[in-house]
């Protein structure tokens, strides 16, 4: 009988809310064995695959109590395991390394800083930098991270981002039905608030409606209500808070247009918005800021770049009103027919695993 490969998972952010991960496991499972060590605390997201054991640590205590713990137990599964290793990145991870030199482990990376103080975020990149030096290998989520990071390119691979296909419907584009899906953190919604409010001032005989699914941490939910009541659009701008993944899919369903508003600043340059992806395979045309990441991946036929502000916003929306007979959702998500879980990790995360690179699989050494 043929002994199952193995795989460990040591990550802070309790399993399920790094959607990244938990796609991992949940495709990789066929093949692989895999153990997660992650923080409890959250309400569990659960994943019923029998491969896949994930070992929660406790949240309670204060943060050096907690951290301290954590550490702990991953240091000991780290100890006994016989496989690759993936450590998905936080400050003081390279402990691991630096107690464990010999164990062959990956650093995962799914995001730089993104703090808008510059100090700070200058500060966090370096601490990453200095964190890669302890590893064997690292995984990026583009090779625009890579870039940044100036990662070599033996040692180191890219496992993008990926998304499911929710919605299966084909759109009718004759009324424009649009969605954003996402933190409000940092993100600027206002503006496309507003954008939506000039276009429809513009054209009061077009039907539009807009909604708005997430939160912040700076009561932007009660702010954006507070500016859209201002603005008397209460009846075509709803907020509906976060909303679960499951949820989800009678909003991409029912909208045709996706909105993917991150402002253009180098520290959101490289990094990708999953959104655009579930937006695409779901079938929805994307209205999306003219990044480096989303320049990579939108194209005319499933989307539109925009700069920043509310003006772009409320120009996009004429010309896909103005076009909005070309659009095809087949041939939407035909564009982002690479982009599925199932492919990715096999391809990537999964082909990395498989390959010969001897600083990153423990099991071939024993």
């Amino acid at each position: 009988m043929t002994t199952m490969k193995k795989l460990l998972i040591i990550s802070r952010q309790q399993f399920g809310y790094l959607v990244d991960i938990y796609k991992w496991c949940e495709h990789i499972s066929e093949d692989y064995q895999v153990d997660v060590v992650t923080f409890d605390g959250k309400q569990k997201i659960e994943l019923c695959k029998p491969n896949v054991v994930v070992h929660y640590v406790s949240y309670k205590g204060n943060k050096t109590v907690r951290g301290i713990r954590f550490i702990i137990v991953a240091l000991w599964h780290i100890l006994f395991f016989k496989g690759n290793i993936i450590v998905e990145y936080f400050n003081g991870c390279d402990i691991f390394k630096k107690l464990m030199p010999l164990k062959k482990m990956i650093l995962d990376i799914r995001t730089l800083s993104v703090t808008k103080d510059d100090d700070s975020r200058h500060k966090q990149d370096n601490c990453l930098r200095e964190h890669i030096k302890r590893y064997d290998f690292v995984t990026a989520i583009s090779e625009g991270v890579r870039t940044m990071l100036n990662l070599s390119p033996q040692r180191s691979s890219i496992v993008p981002l990926g998304a499911d296909i929710i919605s299966n419907t084909n759109k009718n584009f004759e009324q424009l039905k649009l969605v954003y899906i996402g933190t409000f953190d940092n993100r600027d919604i206002d503006k496309t608030i507003e954008g939506f409010a000039i276009f429809k001032n513009k054209n009061p005989e077009i039907k539009i409606h807009y909604d708005i699914i997430g939160s912040g941490c700076n009561n932007e939910l009660e702010t954006y209500q507070k500016y859209i009541n201002d603005l008397g659009l209460n009846d075509c701008i709803i907020l509906h808070g976060s909303k679960p993944y499951p949820e989800l899919k009678q909003y991409l369903d029912e909208c045709n247009i996706g909105v993917a508003f991150i402002p253009i600043t180098s520290y959101y340059d490289h990094q990708p918005s999953t959104k655009i992806y579930e937006y695409a395979l779901s079938g929805l045309y994307t209205i999306a800021t003219s990044t480096y990441s989303n320049r990579c991946i939108i194209n005319k036929e499933n989307g539109i770049l925009i700069q920043d502000d509310a003006m772009s916003f409320s120009k996009a929306l004429s010309e896909i009103y103005g076009g909005r007979r070309m659009y095809d959702s087949e041939k939407i998500r035909s564009t982002m027919k690479d982009y599925t879980w199932s492919i990715l990790v096999k391809n990537h995360l999964e082909n990395l695993l498989e390959s010969e690179l001897p600083y990153i699989n423990n099991s071939k050494k024993m």
